[in-house]
C-alpha cells in the first residue's frame, strides 16, 4: 500500500507542476481551493469522509433516501446485477455507506448502477473495446463499467480528481496495469501506451493518440465546465469516436456555477449522431440522460432532439434554484429559498 500511495502522490505532484489552469472552470477552482489543505495532507484513506470527494459525490442524499433508492434499483435492474457492481468494502470511509449483507452502497453508487444498466440495454461492448470517461471524479461510474465489461478504460480529469480516482481504482483492481500522466515519455502518448495498459488516467492537456473509442461517457460534469472546454471535449469525442460507437451524456439542463449559464441543449453535437435514448435522468428531474451512437452520414436527428431538450429545459428551469439565483436580486433570492424550504418542510 505504501508503494501505491507514493506512486499516486508522485503523479499528483507531477500534474500540479504541469497544471494548465485554463482547463479549470470557476466552479472547480473554487471547490479545489477550499479542499487544498486536504490534498496537501494526503488524506486519501478517508476521501469520502473528509470532504476530499465533495462535488464528486451525491453526499446530500440521506441514508433513508439511499435505502429507498436501493429498493427501486434492485426492482428495476435485478438484485444479481446490482450486487455484481457493488463494493464489498468501504473505500474512502464514507459516513453514508449502508451495508446489506456483504455489500456497501450509497446513493451515488446506485445512480451509476442504473446508468450502467441502461447502457447495457442499448449497446454491446466487448473486452477489448475502449471506454473513455471525461470528468469521472473519483471513478465510481468507470469502476462499474470495468466490472461489467472488463474493458480498457481512459479517464480524463483535473489533477485533484485523478489523485483520488487512481487510489480508488488501484484498491479495487490491483491486478490491472495503470498508465498515468507521469508515465508519458517525450510529451507523447503512443498507441502502444494505450494498448499495453488497462486503466489510463490523464489530464485534459495530455493529448491522446489517434485511436478509436467505443464508448465516451460524461456524467454530470460538462455542466460545470467552461464553454471552450466543452467545445474542446466535443471535438475530441467526435474525432476519436468509431462509427457505431456511443456517447452517454448525463447533465443538468441548466447550471451557472462557472459564472454564466451552461445549457445542455447548446452542447455542440455535429450532425453525425443517432439518438438511442433521450429522457429525464433516473430520479433526477433537472438532469437529462442522452445516449447517442456515431453514424457515417449527417442527419438532423440530434439537433431536433436538442430542440426537444430545450423545451424540457425551459420547463425545468422554473423549478431550478440555479436559474432563480441568476435572475433575482440576492435579497429576493434568499426570500425565495426560505419560502421554498418552508413549503417543503411542512
Amino acid at each position: 500500500m505504501t508503494d501505491i500511495i507514493e506512486s499516486i502522490v508522485k503523479n499528483y505532484k507531477f500534474n500540479l507542476n504541469n497544471y494548465q489552469k485554463n482547463y479549470q472552470s470557476r466552479h472547480w477552482s473554487y471547490n479545489n481551493n477550499k479542499k487544498k489543505i486536504l490534498f496537501d495532507n494526503i488524506k486519501l484513506k478517508d476521501f469520502r469522509k473528509n470532504n476530499l470527494s465533495k462535488g464528486m459525490d451525491d453526499s446530500f442524499y440521506t441514508k433513508k433516501q439511499a435505502k429507498e433508492l436501493y429498493k427501486i434499483v434492485k426492482k428495476e435492474c435485478g438484485r444479481v446485477f446490482v450486487n455484481s457492481l457493488l463494493l464489498k468494502k468501504n473505500i474512502g470511509n464514507s459516513k453514508k455507506f449502508i451495508k446489506d449483507g456483504h455489500y456497501y452502497f450509497t446513493a451515488h453508487e446506485l445512480f451509476h448502477i442504473k446508468f450502467v444498466y441502461d447502457i447495457k440495454k442499448k449497446i454491446k461492448l466487448k473486452k477489448n473495446d475502449i471506454i473513455c470517461e471525461i470528468g469521472p471524479g473519483y471513478g465510481s461510474m468507470i469502476s462499474k463499467l470495468i466490472r461489467l465489461y472488463n474493458s480498457k478504460v481512459i479517464l480524463i480529469d483535473l489533477p485533484e480528481a485523478n489523485f483520488i480516482s487512481q487510489y480508488y481504482l488501484q484498491l479495487q483492481f490491483p491486478q490491472k496495469k495503470f498508465f498515468v500522466s507521469k508515465d508519458i515519455k517525450n510529451n507523447t502518448i503512443t498507441k502502444k501506451d494505450i494498448l499495453d495498459n488497462d486503466i489510463i488516467i490523464l489530464c485534459p492537456w495530455d493529448k491522446l493518440p489517434k485511436i478509436k473509442i467505443d464508448l465516451f461517457v460524461n456524467t454530470r460534469s460538462m455542466m460545470e465546465m467552461k464553454r471552450e472546454i466543452i467545445n474542446y471535449y466535443f471535438k475530441l469525442i467526435q474525432d476519436l469516436m468509431r462509427i457505431g460507437g456511443s456517447f452517454l451524456c448525463i447533465n443538468r439542463y441548466y447550471k451557472d456555477t462557472v459564472g454564466y449559464p451552461i445549457e445542455m441543449n447548446n452542447y455542440p453535437y455535429d450532425k453525425r449522431w443517432k439518438v438511442l435514448t433521450s429522457k429525464p435522468s433516473w430520479m433526477q428531474k433537472r438532469i437529462h440522460f442522452l445516449l447517442t451512437t456515431r453514424i457515417k452520414k449527417e442527419k438532423n436527428e440530434i439537433h431536433q432532439e436538442l430542440k426537444m431538450i430545450e423545451k424540457m429545459s425551459n420547463k425545468s428551469r422554473l423549478e431550478d434554484p440555479f436559474f432563480w439565483r441568476r435572475i433575482l436580486p440576492n435579497p429576493i433570492y434568499k426570500l425565495y429559498k426560505n419560502i421554498k424550504f418552508f413549503l417543503i418542510s411542512r
